[in-house]
């Protein structure tokens, strides 16, 4: 491959509650909706096959072709089930969970999370694929003969879907605001990393050499040995406390 970029987009809405079992760490779970937008581009994809035989003819030949312009898009939307443990500095003796305390302070939470796949489709497109072959006894290269699959042809789209459970490594910090007795303002970066491959079920073996017959069925998860989810961005949480005791302070 040649010429590869890829950008996408994320974004994730939910409700959690936290119970602090001490003034400084609680255990966080939740329940969200999560969308990804992912799209890769591809300048050009080329593949060589050497020693193939031509069966009608019964000779060697090395095959040779090549995507151009080539973009694949991934869109997912899924619940997201965060299972987390969060810290929090001490901002004074009796805990910054107390209505005296201090106005801010320092949070971080670490965990896992489950991404449970309701919709995940993908669609290719290919501007232009070309084909030729090199036969080897001869010394002859061909790309006229487009009944066989070699020349230039007008590109392809494809679309596809599939479902899985994604596990994520979750990780989030940053600053927590009093804003009033009862409600606190989170405003923290995030990083969320795929644990496992969630196309492996998925990814179909593909030849070396690309026939414009396949153009259709074809996915860059072909060619990948593995695939990972990885987001950053920033995130904003309002708590609600509920103070059941000097030491119990649930959020939600």
């Amino acid at each position: 491959m040649s010429g590869v970029s890829s950008s996408g987009s994320a974004g994730e809405l939910g409700v959690g509650f936290t119970g602090f079992v001490t003034s400084q760490i609680g255990l966080h779970v939740g329940l969200g909706i999560s969308l990804h937008n992912i799209g890769v581009n591809v300048d050009s994809l080329k593949t060589f096959t050497e020693n193939n035989t031509d069966l009608i003819n019964n000779e060697t030949r090395n095959l040779f072709s090549a995507l151009y312009g080539y973009r694949e898009t991934y869109r997912t939307f899924s619940l997201s089930v965060p299972l987390m443990i969060q810290f929090q500095t001490m901002q004074n003796q009796g805990g910054w969970n107390r209505r005296n305390d201090v106005k801010q302070g320092f949070y971080a939470m670490a965990g896992v999370k489950l991404n449970i796949l309701l919709s995940n489709t993908y669609e290719s497109q290919v501007s232009s694929f070309y084909a030729s072959a090199h036969y080897v006894d001869k010394n002859n290269w061909t790309d006229t003969q487009n009944f066989a699959g070699f020349g230039t042809f007008k590109g392809k789209n494809s679309k596809g879907d599939f479902g899985y459970i994604q596990a994520l490594l979750a990780v989030e910090a940053g600053m927590k605001w009093r804003i009033s007795d009862n409600m606190y303002l989170y405003t923290g970066a995030y990083l969320d990393y795929g644990l496992n491959d969630p196309t492996k079920n998925s990814r179909k073996p593909t030849s070396d050499f690309i026939h414009p017959d396949n153009l259709p069925e074809l996915t860059l998860l072909e060619f990948a040995d593995r695939t990972n989810l990885f987001v950053i961005g920033v995130k904003l949480r309002l708590a609600f406390i509920k103070y059941f005791d000097q030491l119990s302070c649930p959020q939600f």
